[in-house]
């Protein structure tokens, strides 16, 4: 079955197919769209959508405003997991990120769904599906009946990250004790320091290399923890830190100073001098958020000077 539809849709849609699993005799009527988005917690949209597929899959068939069961579902209509992971929500939510994390989308911009889901060449349920995905880590937000915008950095967001990413990577450099000396990760701490000491030695680092190498960093450590609610946690405060790295325009002296701090918690944690680690990543965060707080400071002072860009249409 090809991947084109949401995660909702594909939830939704094998859950409906274990209801109809049940029924005793067809063919025979399908239960009422009203029935369905109660039994399923679902939008007459959605409901629509999977009656779509039904028919599409010689399951059911619509004749008429009557919808009937043709056939109970087999094993190979169900949406499999490699469906649901690789859904299309998942895709245009990258699309979008990469669109924040690339300062295309800025502070104070505002836009539509229907405007993103013409871009991505796909539909506003599966855009809305990612975008309020991308909400939860609070870079964008929306009111109702008006357009998403990109929001502005306060210091309590600012302290909120850095106290989420103190949290998780001191446990996740604490579960690194655990992991035996022949384990993947070790070689992926040495050739992650190669990489930081390559960019230390070139005359021009960009911010995409930049942007590369603090991702590849965090959560490389964040992996360690092998654990999935971290993971997700991490990388939508690590989105905010992304798009900051485009607000700050990192000069020379900056770069070096964060590749420095790497490399010295990459020894610690290569000599497994864990609690030296913990030591000099509580210095890089710090200095993160300082860095995070000087930025938003300046670019408030700028406002008045310079309009907020947008995009309405």
């Amino acid at each position: 079955m090809p991947v084109e539809h949401s995660k909702l849709i594909i939830a939704s849609y094998n859950k409906l197919l274990d209801i109809l699993s049940n029924i005793q005799e067809i063919p025979c009527g399908l239960p009422p769209i009203a029935i369905i988005c109660k039994n399923l917690a679902i939008s007459r949209t959605t409901a629509q959508k999977l009656l779509e597929i039904l028919c599409n899959n010689g399951i059911a068939r619509q004749d008429g405003s009557n919808k009937i069961l043709l056939r109970l579902p087999n094993a190979i209509d169900y949406f499999s997991t490699e469906d649901y992971e690789k859904s299309k929500s998942d895709k245009v939510e990258k699309l979008i990120l990469e669109k924040l994390s690339s300062y295309q989308l800025r502070p104070g911009d505002r836009f539509s769904e229907l405007e993103l889901a013409r871009e991505f060449n796909t539909n506003t349920v599966i855009t809305r599906e990612a975008l309020f995905k991308i909400a939860q880590s609070g870079i964008i937000k929306k009111h109702p009946h008006q357009k998403w915008e990109v929001i502005e950095f306060s210091t309590a967001l600012i302290e909120e990250i850095a106290a989420i990413r103190i949290l998780f990577e001191g446990y996740a450099i604490s579960s690194m004790q655990t992991i035996s000396d022949d384990d993947q990760l070790w070689k992926k701490l040495l050739l992650l320091k190669k990489r930081h000491q390559k960019l230390l030695g070139q005359h021009i680092i960009s911010i995409q290399d930049m942007r590369s190498i603090e991702w590849d960093f965090h959560t490389t450590i964040i992996g360690a923890a092998h654990n999935r609610f971290i993971e997700a946690s991490y990388n939508a405060a690590f989105t905010l830190v992304i798009f900051h790295l485009w607000q700050i325009g990192y000069d020379r002296v900056k770069i070096e100073s964060v590749l420095h701090h790497h490399v010295n918690i990459l020894d610690a944690l290569i000599s497994r001098n864990f609690e030296q680690a913990k030591k000099e990543m509580l210095h890089h965060l710090d200095h993160a958020k300082e860095s995070m707080t000087n930025v938003n400071e300046r670019l408030g002072k700028l406002k008045t000077i310079h309009p907020i860009h947008n995009v309405d249409h």
